[in-house]
């Protein structure tokens, strides 16, 4: 039986363990779903605790304060320039590809270039951040619309929310 280089074994590791997640992931997110058929973002389906799938706390940590019509209708403004902005800056198919064929090549070569898996980690991480930096400014945005009364509900809820585990 051949055995595995250290880095070989960790990278399958990795892979693997990858795959279980997403796997457990996917399983979870279908078992909260109510129409259980993974149409929620089509139908708008909800999950119990009142959040939509794929928005994160977007919906949830705002629902429940009687917001003015014209309230949502500011909000929903800022979602959708929130959501035009993540379309235009989402790569090309062609740089997806591009992309994918760069850790193909880094995982199947002969010796494996720490550098360069470096480098494609950073650029993924950098644009996390960048995207999770958008999302925040938003919620601030949403809360800055908030009168003081249903800022003090909002930080109210959210202290009680803050002993509970996090998500993920």
């Amino acid at each position: 039986m051949k055995t595995l280089s250290p880095l070989k074994a960790g990278l399958f590791a990795i892979l693997a363990s990858s795959a279980i997640l997403t796997t457990g992931v996917y399983a979870q997110t279908q078992e909260h779903c109510e129409n259980h058929k993974g149409e929620c973002h089509k139908k708008g389906c909800r999950m119990a605790h009142g959040e939509m799938h794929g928005h994160g706390d977007m919906h949830g940590m705002f629902a429940g304060l009687d917001l003015t019509q014209a309230q949502q209708a500011q909000i929903k403004q800022l979602l959708e320039a929130q959501k035009t902005a993540r379309t235009e800056s989402r790569p090309s198919k062609e740089d997806r590809i591009a992309h994918r064929n760069e850790m193909h090549s880094l995982i199947t070569a002969a010796t494996f270039d720490e550098a360069q898996a470096k480098a494609l980690l950073s650029a993924q991480q950098e644009k996390r951040q960048t995207q999770a930096l958008e999302r925040m400014r938003v919620q601030n945005q949403i809360y800055n619309l908030l009168t003081p009364e249903q800022q003090t509900q909002f930080k109210a809820r959210f202290e009680a929310r803050t002993g509970k585990e996090p998500r993920g």
